[in-house]
C-alpha cells in the first residue's frame, strides 16, 4: 500500500512536544513534586525523548460523533466526545476548545501527515468551547459538546476541503487560573463546500462475510455449538453487524455460505458394549493369549477347538501422528452458553433471509467454508477433494439464497499471486468444473505501487485468460480494518471524519478524472456500529463520492485492455503499521497434515460404501473440508482441535469393526476355521471384507471368507477354509478392510495348533484292525471244544 516520499495515516506514534507544552510539563512535575504527587508523567531528559502528548498525559481527547457527517459552509455542526483519564488520580479540566484551519489538505499524503503530527498547525478558526469538569474522576470520563452556529463556518472555502481540526482541553491550577498542562487530538472536518463537483470518485464497497476461527461451530456439543454459532451469525455478530451498519448503495457482500447452513457434525457412533474392550493396534501381529474361538464343525475336518476369555489389546493409533495434540496444542472449549440449536436455526435463517433481500448482482458466494486456494494450491491434494472444496453444490434441503447471485469468485487471502500462480490457481478450480471468472486481488497486482492514483476499479487479466481481477485499494481498505481499533483510541467520530478525509484526499489529487475506488476490508474486521453508521452517513451525503457496485466496475471492465499480474502485494514504506491489517499469517496445514486430510477424505468415501446409515458421515465431511478454510491462517491451536473431533470420529469408526482374537487346535487335513467378527458401531456395516494370511507354511488358507454383514452393535462369525501342510503351531492374521481397501481395526493373531491326520492315521489305524484280527483269532481258538481219542471207535461185545 508507496511512492517517492507520500507518508500515509499510522497507528499514532510517538511525536515531540512543543516548547510550550515541554516547560508546562517541567513546572507541573515540579508542582507535583512540592505536593508530595504526581500531576503528569515524568518529564523526559529532552524534548527529541518525550513520547507523544497522548501517552505523557493521562487524559486523552475522543471525538465520538460530528453531525452533521459531512460539514456545509453556512450550516451549523455539533461535535460530541469525552474526555477519558486514563490515570489513578482525578484530573482538573475545566475548558475545551475546538479550532479548525480553513485551509485545506488535499492529499491521501497530507490527511496523514497531519494526523500522525508531522504538519504544523496553522491559521486556525475557533469552532466552539465547552466548559468541562471541574473533575474528571480517576479511570472515568467526562463528557463534552462544541455546538459551532452557521456564523462561523459561513466563512469557511467553497471549494469542497479536508480541514484540520484540533480539540484541546485544558488544566488549570485553581490558584494562579493559568494553564498546567492540556490533552488534544488531532482530527479532521470534511466540507463538501459550496461548488458543484462533476467528476465524483467511484467507489465501490466489497465486504467478506465468513466464519471465524472457533473449533466450537464443529463441535457435537449441543451448548457449545449453539453459543459458538450465536456469537458467529447472531445479532451481536461481526457478519450481522457489516449487513445492519454499513448503508453505502451497491455494496457487495462475498459470503461463505456456510453461514447460512449452521451445520453441526454428529457424534461419534461407536458404542463399545459393556464386556468388550476396545482394540489398540501392535507394529506386527504378536500372538494372544488363547482366547475364545468356536470353530465351525465340518464332514471333513474331525477338528476340535479350545476356548478362553476374551482377553484385552492396545488402543488405536491416529491416522495422523502430525496432528497430534497435547494440552499444550489445543484450546479449550468455549462455555456453555444460554443459546439453544433452535437459536441457531432462527439465527441462520434470519441471515438467510437478510441476504435474498440483496439485488442478486450483489450477492457474491465464495466456494463452501472458504477454502485457502493459496493453500490448496501449493498442498496439490488429490482431485477429488478438490472437488469437494470447490464444486458448486446446493441440495434441496439448502435454503433457496443459495442458488442466487454469483458463484464464480474467488479471493485468494495472501493477495499478490505470481501470474503463473494464478494460473495454477484458476486450473485447480476450472479443473473440477468449477466456475471462476472473477477474482479480488489488491490494486498492486494491477499496478504495482500503494501510492498510485486509483484508475481502474477492475480489468482482464492476460493470463489466466477468461478472469477479471477487481482491483482492492489497500491503504482505504487497511484503514476500514483500522477503524474500531481507531475508535477506541480516538472516538468513532474520528475514526469516520479519517475515512472520509482520506476519499476526499484521493479525490483532490485529480479531482477532473473519472477514477474508481474498491473497498474491500479484509476477512474479519471488526464491524464498528458508530464508525459504520457514521461512515455510511457520510458515504451517501458526500458529493465527492459516487457510489456503484462492484458488478458494475466488472462490466466496464469487458473489453478493456488487459493486465498482466505485477506479483506485487501492500507496501509497508506506503502504508506504515496499516499494513499489519492486510499481512497474511501462516496456514497450520502443512504437507503431512495436508496428507493426512486427504487420507481422512479417503476413509470417509470407503466408510460411505460400507455403513448401511452414512448420516453422521456425511456430517462429518463438513468438518472435514472446512479444514482447508483461510479461516485457520494463524489460529493453530483451534485447527488442531477441530482436527482431533473430526479425525477421533472417524478413527473410532474404523476400530469399531474388529475380529476377537482366538486360539484353534485344527485336527483335519481340510477344513473350516470361524472367525468371529464384532461390530461396536451404532450401525450395521454391510459387505466388510475380511482377509487371513498364514505367517509360516504350516497352514494353508485355500478360501477367504464371503464379505460380512454385521448388525449395529452385534457380532458375526466368518468361516475360512484351510489346508493342513505339516503339523506345529501358525498364526493366522486376520484384518478387515472395506471393499475399496480401507482398514478395518487392527490386524489380529488367530493361534492356530495344527495337526493333520497324514500317514500316521493309517499307520495306528492298521495297527488297530491287525490287533483286533489277531485278538479275534485268539479267542475264537481259546472257544473250540475238544474232538474224540484218535483211532478210537464203538465199544466191542459178543452174543451169548
Amino acid at each position: 500500500m508507496t511512492t517517492t516520499s507520500p507518508r500515509p495515516h499510522r497507528t499514532l506514534r510517538p511525536r515531540c512536544l512543543p516548547a510550550s507544552a515541554l516547560a508546562l510539563v517541567l513546572w507541573a512535575s515540579l508542582v507535583a513534586t512540592l505536593l508530595g504527587g504526581p500531576l503528569v508523567g515524568p518529564p523526559a531528559s529532552s524534548a527529541a525523548e518525550l513520547p507523544s502528548t497522548s501517552e505523557t498525559t493521562e487524559v486523552s481527547v475522543l471525538l465520538d460523533d460530528v453531525d452533521p457527517v459531512v460539514l456545509v459552509p453556512g450550516e451549523p455542526v455539533t461535535l460530541t466526545g469525552r474526555l477519558l483519564n486514563h490515570g489513578s488520580v482525578p484530573r482538573r479540566l475545566t475548558s475545551l476548545t475546538a479550532t479548525l484551519s480553513p485551509t485545506s489538505l488535499t492529499s491521501r499524503d497530507q490527511v496523514g501527515r497531519w494526523l500522525d503530527g508531522d504538519l504544523p498547525r496553522g491559521t486556525e478558526l475557533v469552532l466552539g468551547d465547552d466548559t468541562v469538569g471541574p473533575v474528571v474522576p480517576a479511570s472515568g470520563a467526562v463528557p463534552f459538546q462544541v455546538e459551532v452556529p452557521a456564523s462561523v463556518t459561513e466563512d469557511l472555502p467553497d471549494a469542497a476541503g479536508v480541514l484540520p481540526l484540533v480539540i484541546s482541553a485544558t488544566e488549570e491550577d485553581a490558584g494562579s487560573g493559568s494553564a498546567a498542562a492540556d490533552a488534544e487530538l488531532r482530527s479532521t472536518l470534511s466540507s463538501a463546500g459550496r461548488d458543484d463537483i462533476s467528476t465524483p470518485l467511484e467507489t465501490a464497497w466489497v465486504v467478506p462475510l465468513t466464519l471465524p476461527s472457533d473449533p466450537g461451530l464443529f463441535s457435537p456439543v449441543d451448548d457449545e455449538h449453539a453459543g459458538a454459532w450465536m456469537d458467529a451469525i447472531g445479532p451481536e455478530s461481526t457478519v450481522t453487524g457489516w449487513l445492519e451498519d454499513l448503508d453505502v448503495p451497491g455494496t457487495t457482500y462475498v459470503v461463505d455460505p456456510s453461514t447460512v447452513l449452521a451445520q453441526q457434525p454428529a457424534p461419534g457412533i461407536a458404542t463399545p458394549r459393556e464386556g468388550t474392550v476396545e482394540q489398540t493396534p501392535t507394529p506386527a501381529p504378536q500372538p494372544p493369549a488363547t482366547a475364545t474361538a468356536t470353530p465351525t464343525p465340518s464332514s471333513t475336518s474331525g477338528a476340535d477347538g479350545t476356548t478362553a476369555p476374551d482377553q484385552t489389546v492396545p488402543a488405536p493409533v491416529p491416522d495422523d501422528s502430525s496432528a497430534t495434540t497435547s494440552p499444550e496444542e489445543t484450546t479449550p472449549p468455549p462455555d456453555p452458553s444460554d443459546a439453544d440449536e433452535e437459536d441457531v436455526r432462527s439465527a441462520a435463517a434470519t441471515l438467510a433471509t437478510t441476504l435474498a433481500g440483496l439485488p442478486d448482482d450483489q450477492l457474491w458466494w465464495l466456494p463452501r467454508h472458504d477454502p485457502d486456494l493459496d493453500l490448496v494450491r501449493r498442498r496439490q491434494p488429490p482431485r477429488d477433494v478438490v472437488a469437494d472444496l470447490f464444486a458448486p453444490s446446493v441440495s434441496a434441503a439448502d435454503p433457496l439464497v443459495l442458488s442466487t447471485g454469483r458463484h464464480d469468485v474467488a479471493w485468494p487471502v495472501e493477495g499478490a499471486p505470481e501470474p503463473g500462480e494464478m494460473a495454477q490457481m484458476t486450473a485447480l478450480v476450472r479443473g473440477v468444473d468449477a466456475e471462476l471468472r472473477v477474482v479480488v486481488l489488491p490494486r498492486e497486482s494491477l499496478t504495482a505501487d500503494s501510492s498510485a492514483l486509483p484508475r481502474r476499479g477492475a480489468a482482464p487479466l492476460e493470463r489466466p485468460g477468461g478472469l477479471v481481477a477487481l482491483g482492492a485499494d489497500s491503504w482505504t481498505s487497511a484503514l476500514v480494518a483500522h477503524s474500531p481499533q481507531e475508535a477506541q483510541e480516538r472516538g468513532a467520530g474520528a475514526a469516520a471524519q479519517h475515512l472520509l478525509a482520506h476519499t476526499l484526499g484521493t479525490h483532490l489529487e485529480d479531482p477532473t478524472e473519472v477514477r474508481e475506488l474498491v473497498v474491500a476490508p479484509p476477512r474479519r474486521t471488526p464491524a464498528s456500529a458508530e464508525v459504520l453508521q457514521q461512515l455510511s452517513d457520510g458515504w451517501q451525503e458526500a458529493p465527492w463520492l459516487r457510489s456503484v457496485s462492484a458488478q458494475d466496475l466488472l462490466d466496464r471492465a469487458e473489453g478493456s485492455q488487459p493486465l498482466s499480474l505485477t506479483g506485487e502485494g501492500p507496501q509497508e514504506a506506503v502504508l506504515g503499521d496499516l499494513v499489519q491489517h492486510l499481512a497474511t499469517q501462516a496456514s497450520p496445514v502443512d504437507p503431512e497434515r495436508a496428507e493426512a486430510l486427504a487420507v481422512s477424505a479417503t476413509q470417509l468415501d470407503d466408510l460411505s460404501v460400507v455403513l448401511a446409515d452414512t448420516t453422521a458421515l456425511d456430517s462429518w465431511r463438513p468438518v472435514l473440508d472446512a479444514l482447508w478454510s483461510v479461516a485457520w491462517r494463524g489460529d493453530e491451536d483451534g485447527w488442531l482441535q477441530t482436527r482431533a473431533v473430526v479425525r477421533d470420529d472417524l478413527q473410532s469408526t474404523l476400530d469399531g469393526v474388529w475380529v476377537t482374537p482366538s486360539t484353534v487346535n485344527f485336527l483335519t487335513n481340510q477344513g473350516d476355521i470361524g472367525i468371529t467378527v464384532v461390530n461396536d458401531l451404532g450401525v450395521a456395516v454391510e459387505g466388510v471384507a475380511l482377509e487371513l494370511v498364514a505367517t509360516n507354511g504350516r497352514l494353508q488358507v485355500i478360501r477367504q471368507p464371503d464379505p460380512v454383514d454385521i448388525g449395529a452393535d452385534s457380532r458375526a462369525t466368518a468361516s475360512v477354509t484351510a489346508r493342513s501342510i505339516t503339523r506345529g503351531e501358525t498364526t493366522l492374521v486376520a484384518q478387515l478392510s472395506t471393499p475399496d481397501g480401507t482398514t478395518l481395526g487392527e490386524p489380529v493373531a488367530i493361534e492356530v495348533r495344527v495337526q493333520p491326520t497324514g500317514l500316521w492315521v493309517y499307520w495306528v489305524l492298521g495297527g488297530v484292525a491287525g490287533l483286533v484280527l489277531v485278538l479275534g483269532l485268539a479267542r475264537a481258538w481259546r472257544s473250540t471244544p475238544p474232538g474224540p481219542a484218535s483211532g478210537s471207535g464203538p465199544a466191542q461185545g459178543g452174543a451169548p
